[in-house]
């Protein structure tokens, strides 16, 4: 004798009951799930305090920003990009890769210009950036790579606590990651090899200050993004 000859139909109605249980567990999980694989990925899990795991809420001042982290050295946006975030910089380049701007651990990292930089006003200056989903970070500067977009998108700006720069998208292409015309920071601006090895590239003249926006293409080669732009309108920060 089984149960079901006991009891008739009781396992029927327990699984039925079990069924709609599963089905209202899924209706009601499945968008929170989908919420924060979304967040995820935009480098946004966790705490929401300011600019805290990848966050771009905007630019809030440099006094807040130095309170937070005093190796700030800028704030870097560009037009149509998820690109709106403080910039770093350190003794060594390895201090950020996997650390948030507010000093926790995060896989994203923090913007940072290389080491050998004085600042913006090198000659020529870079800028490092994980490749992050949903364009985070500097996930974005691929689209560079896109000739519509790299035509319809040339601006953005770039803060100082000193001084505020116009930034004028020149040109955008794939370099090896140890190609030394390319990363050599503070010398003359290679902007002859630039012309040559980008097949995307507008004529801005000789611009006084290069910045260049680097990232990764992926995870499984040493081929660099990497966006040119030049640094004009150069004017005094408002002090906030």
């Amino acid at each position: 004798m089984n149960i079901k000859e006991v009891i008739p139909g009781a396992l029927d109605d327990e699984l039925r009951r079990w069924k709609k249980i599963n089905i209202w567990i899924d209706r009601m999980l499945l968008p929170v799930l989908l919420f924060l694989i979304a967040f995820t990925g935009s480098g946004m899990m966790g705490g929401m305090t300011l600019i805290e795991k990848g966050s771009n809420i905007g630019y809030p001042g440099f006094s807040k920003l130095f309170d937070i982290n005093p190796d700030v050295i800028a704030w870097i946006a560009m037009d149509g990009t998820h690109i709106d975030y403080p910039v770093v910089r350190s003794k060594d380049n390895l201090d950020y890769l996997d650390k948030a701007f507010d000093g926790e651990s995060y896989a994203g990292g923090t913007l940072f210009m290389d080491k050998e930089n004085a600042g913006p006003e090198d000659p020529y200056c870079i800028i490092y950036g994980h490749n992050m989903a949903a364009g985070a970070m500097f996930g974005d500067l691929s689209r560079y790579l896109e000739p519509e977009f790299f035509e319809k998108y040339t601006d953005g700006s770039l803060l100082t606590p000193e001084y505020d720069y116009r930034i004028e998208v020149l040109a955008a292409g794939i370099f090896d990651a140890y190609d030394r015309n390319i990363y050599n920071t503070g010398r003359t601006v290679p902007l002859e090899y630039i012309k040559e090895n980008t097949s995307l590239v507008r004529d801005l003249g000789i611009p006084d200050h290069v910045l260049a926006l680097s990232t990764c293409l992926d995870d499984m080669s040493d081929d660099r993004i990497v966006v040119f732009c030049s640094l004009n309108g150069k004017r005094k920060h408002n002090k906030d």
